[in-house]
């Protein structure tokens, strides 16, 4: 079993080599997962650092030269359901020889035996000669001391996301200051890792899942931005609200993340963690009276959010 690391942040390390080439891999996504990034760049630029951009999808065609900085963006991808892109890009990166390998703050699945296969997989060759492991939640780094072998440094650090600053936020979002708000938020999501219950609202607010209805990133957090209050079972979507300053409730996923991530770093900014809600109440603009054809729609949704007050764009 490895020791955690406690004096050394990732804005160390990225300030240690700042003289040295730089890559940056991003796994793929929703646009939650972008705001993961968002906040890595900022701490970059803050030190110094200049990097170029790899896709997960040419990392392994096409990998850093050897002796070469690695930085995988962080996630919640080490887990068997989803795609498996975080997994592989580890394991391309750690075949870079005589590389620095940093993975970036993540969440794993600490429950299944197919997970520890995975990490047994992606850990079989390493030729890289400095590798950094940042957890983001104690519940994940406890999981991590276990199974990485011997010579990996073990960091335990808020998601990235935290690094963003107000200003750039704002940038990003494009807005001056945070706007008044138009609705209560409703963030259900809607993949394979949304839990088992339906989320409901004791209030009438409006329910859809961002990562899937935004059309670009900005659109993502505008849509946040513009919220009153946000009640979410998607982790990032507290996160952004807790970062626009914005009352949060974050509900159970799937799984310990949001409520690992929640202790470690939502509990002092405010976020309220609920076990479950209330039933909700008749909505103030039900279309129950049309045919279910016409009320399921996507232009006549389209229409009934912007009614409420929901960016478009």
């Amino acid at each position: 079993m490895i020791e955690i690391e406690t004096t050394k942040k990732l804005a160390h390390l990225f300030a240690a080599h700042r003289e040295r080439d730089w890559y940056f891999v991003s796994p793929g996504g929703n646009w939650g997962d972008y705001l993961i990034y968002a906040g890595a760049e900022s701490l970059a630029r803050s030190v110094g650092l200049r990097w170029t951009n790899l896709d997960y999808r040419n990392i392994a065609s096409a990998p850093p030269p050897a002796g070469a900085c690695i930085y995988l963006h962080g996630g919640g991808g080490l887990n068997p359901w989803c795609s498996g892109r975080a997994f592989a890009t580890l394991r391309s990166a750690l075949s870079v020889p005589d590389s620095l390998v940093i993975q970036g703050p993540q969440t794993c699945d600490t429950q299944s035996g197919e997970t520890r296969n995975r990490f047994a997989l992606t850990l079989a060759d390493i030729a890289a000669a400095e590798t950094h492991f940042f957890a983001r939640e104690k519940t994940s780094a406890g999981f991590l001391a276990e199974i990485l072998p011997p010579g990996f440094i073990l960091h335990l650090e808020h998601d990235t996301a935290f690094n963003l600053p107000r200003d750039e936020l704002l940038g990003l979002s494009g807005l001056r200051e945070p706007p008044k708000g138009r609705y209560k938020l409703l963030v259900s999501r809607e993949d394979n890792e949304a839990p088992a219950g339906l989320l409901v609202a004791s209030d009438d607010a409006v329910r859809l899942d961002p990562a899937n209805y935004a059309r670009t990133f900005r659109h993502w957090l505008r849509i946040h931005a513009f919220a009153t209050h946000i009640v979410t079972n998607r982790l990032h979507s507290a996160i952004v609200g807790a970062l626009f300053g914005k009352p949060v409730k974050l509900v159970p996923g799937s799984y310990h993340k949001n409520r690992s991530i929640w202790e470690f770093s939502l509990k002092e900014r405010g976020v309220e963690w609920c076990d479950s809600l209330d039933s909700p109440s008749a909505p103030e603009y039900s279309l129950d009276w049309l045919p279910r054809r016409i009320r399921n729609s996507w232009k006549v949704q389209r229409a009934l959010l912007r009614l409420r007050g929901v960016p478009l764009s």
